[in-house]
C-alpha cells in the first residue's frame, strides 16, 4: 500500500510539472472576422475622407494655418500617395515572409492602430511621399483617393491566402500581412485627424 501511494505521488508530481511547462503559441490564422474588421475600417475611413473634402471651397482647400503647416489639399494628397506606395511595397510578390509563430512577437491589432493614429508623436514624411500639387482640385483628390482605396479594398475582399501567416516589414517593424493593411488604413485615419485640425483652426475660412 505504501509503495502504491509513493507511485501515485510521483505520478502526480510529473503531471504538475508537465502542466506547468509553457505551451507553444497557438497559430494565428486569417478569419472572416479579420476580413470584416479590415473592410469596415477601410470603408469607414474612405467615407470620412470623402465627407471631409465634399463641399469645401478652394479657399478652404488651400488654407494654410501657419508657415510649414500643410493645407487640406496637401494632407489629402499625402494620404493617397502613401497608401499607393505602401500597398505596392507590402503586397509585392517578394514582400511577405513566413516564420514560426514563436519567432515573431505579435502586437494586437487595436494597439497597432492606436500607435499609428496617435497624433501626439510627430514624424517627417519622406520626400517621395510629400505633397507637391499632384492634384489641384477636390474632385481630382477624391477621384484618385477612391481609385487607390478601391484597390486596397478589393485586395482584402478577394484575398484567399492566410494574411496572418505571412509577415511584412512596415514602418512599425515586422507585422503580419493583415496588419500591414491596417497600418495603411491607420495612416490615412491619422491624417484625417490632422485635416480636421486644420478645419478647427480659428483662421479657417468660413467658405
Amino acid at each position: 500500500m505504501r509503495t502504491s501511494l509513493i507511485a501515485i505521488s510521483v505520478l502526480l508530481g510529473f503531471c504538475c510539472i508537465a502542466s506547468a511547462q509553457p505551451s507553444a503559441p497557438r497559430p494565428v490564422v486569417f478569419t472572416e472576422r479579420d476580413r470584416e474588421f479590415a473592410l469596415k475600417y477601410l470603408n469607414d475611413t474612405k467615407d470620412d475622407y470623402i465627407k471631409q473634402l465634399t463641399g469645401i471651397s478652394d479657399a478652404q482647400l488651400n488654407f494654410r494655418a501657419a508657415e510649414g503647416r500643410w493645407t487640406i489639399a496637401e494632407i489629402a494628397e499625402h494620404i493617397t500617395v502613401v497608401e499607393n506606395a505602401l500597398f505596392g511595397t507590402l503586397t509585392a510578390a517578394t514582400a511577405a515572409k513566413t516564420y514560426k509563430c514563436e519567432e515573431v512577437p505579435r502586437i494586437p491589432d487595436l494597439a497597432l492602430i492606436l500607435a499609428v493614429t496617435n497624433r501626439g508623436q510627430k514624424f517627417t514624411a519622406p520626400e517621395q511621399v510629400r505633397p507637391n500639387g499632384r492634384w489641384k482640385t477636390k474632385e481630382d483628390l477624391i477621384a484618385n483617393f477612391e481609385k487607390t482605396r478601391a484597390t486596397t479594398i478589393e485586395y482584402i475582399k478577394n484575398n484567399k491566402t492566410d494574411l496572418r501567416g505571412s509577415f511584412v516589414q512596415s514602418p512599425m517593424g515586422t507585422v503580419d500581412s493583415l496588419q500591414g493593411i491596417l497600418f495603411i488604413t491607420g495612416h490615412g485615419d491619422r491624417h484625417l485627424a490632422q485635416l480636421k485640425e486644420v478645419k478647427a483652426d480659428s483662421k479657417y475660412p468660413p467658405k
